[in-house]
């Protein structure tokens, strides 16, 4: 069994874009702990634990996606209390960002798995451990992504440090 979620995939130099976003969160919430740089992502659908042969029924299905490639424009921080995260969303989710991940929850529901969430927020968390008030909704200076890919990502833990691996990339049209 595998710990899995599906998330748009950054390139590293697109998570090197992030951090001074991430400066910006730690000085709003000091005394919250950054994620590193390489675990950067956008959550699609997040799975829980997959054995083997739903991850390949999975992977199956998300290779039949037609989603095109997109332009995500992240604006703002935002705290969520309850997890104690600080994180960078858009204020406005593209289309495509909606198509997508609207697939690949039909894909896993038709796996058997649910999403625990009963609204899709996306965002890219960029610390935890944050004691800062839920109400933050701070604008910041725009930073466009390009989106070309998508992935099915292992969560695990190596060496003490928790590592999100891409295990499958799959390319936007």
């Amino acid at each position: 069994m595998q710990r899995l979620f599906f998330s748009l995939k950054f390139s590293p130099a697109q998570q090197q874009q992030l951090l001074p976003y991430q400066q910006q969160a730690l000085s709003v919430c000091p005394g919250a702990k950054a994620v590193a740089s390489d675990n950067l992502h956008l959550t699609l659908f997040f799975l829980g634990q997959v054995d083997s042969e739903q991850r390949q029924r999975l992977i199956n299905y998300a290779a039949q996606i037609n989603t095109p490639a997109f332009q995500l424009q992240l604006d703002h921080l935002g705290c969520f209390a309850k997890p104690k995260i600080v994180y960078l969303a858009p204020s406005q989710i593209p289309d495509a960002l909606l198509q997508l991940q609207q697939q690949v929850a039909q894909c896993c529901k038709a796996e058997g798995f649910n999403d625990i969430h009963d609204k899709y927020r996306p965002h890219i968390t960029l610390a935890r451990h944050a004691a800062c008030d839920a109400a933050l909704q701070q604008p910041v200076a725009p930073l466009t992504l390009q989106v070309s890919e998508f992935a099915l990502y292992q969560s695990a833990q190596f060496d003490g440090r928790l590592q999100y691996l891409p295990l499958y990339n799959f390319m936007l049209i």
